[in-house]
């Protein structure tokens, strides 16, 4: 990983297929940071949840089904110099599962 990348979480794919990956980046500030998180496979940039609150809360959320191979690592990272806002309530989240094996 570049030194720019703050995994969050990250899950290895124990069998090669097609799983889908769900994530989300609250936001609540003042408007001087943006809050974004993108979806990695492997070292590649798949896509990016992103969303710059002026004032009071709000979140965005992604989705991506990819074709993994054994021991493919998949993960969130924050954007550089952004910043996600989580409580109890669990707005800043990532999730997924295999659809179907190949």
């Amino acid at each position: 990983m570049t030194k720019n990348k703050r995994p969050t979480g990250i899950f290895t794919a124990p069998v090669r297929g097609v799983y889908n990956f769900e994530w989300s980046v609250g936001a609540y500030a003042n408007g001087t940071h943006g809050s974004g998180a993108c979806l990695f496979k492997n070292s590649e940039n798949v896509s990016m949840a992103w969303e710059r609150q002026k004032d009071g809360f709000m979140s965005s959320s992604k989705a991506a089904a990819l074709l993994l191979e054994v021991g493919d690592v998949v993960f969130v990272s924050l954007v550089r110099e952004n910043l996600a806002y989580d409580d109890g309530s669990r707005y800043t989240t990532f999730s997924g599962h295999l659809l179907f094996p190949m």
